[in-house]
């Protein structure tokens, strides 16, 4: 696996983990929780030049 995917699908994870605890999201099971993460990461990954936060607050607030 790429390595670059996998650290910006953990970071993400984590966020999402914060985030979570933060405010009331709904409970996601597994399979729906890694579909996510895999779409944001690959979202994420064909931006040039962009913030990983900023890009998870332009996600969550969608």
């Amino acid at each position: 696996m790429d390595k670059r995917y996998l650290e910006t699908a953990v970071i993400l994870a984590r966020m999402y983990g914060v985030a979570e605890t933060l405010h009331p999201w709904e409970f996601l099971e597994n399979e729906k929780f890694i579909a996510k993460i895999d779409k944001w990461t690959g979202e994420f990954l064909r931006m040039e030049d962009a913030d990983l936060l900023k890009f998870f607050e332009s996600v969550w607030n969608s």
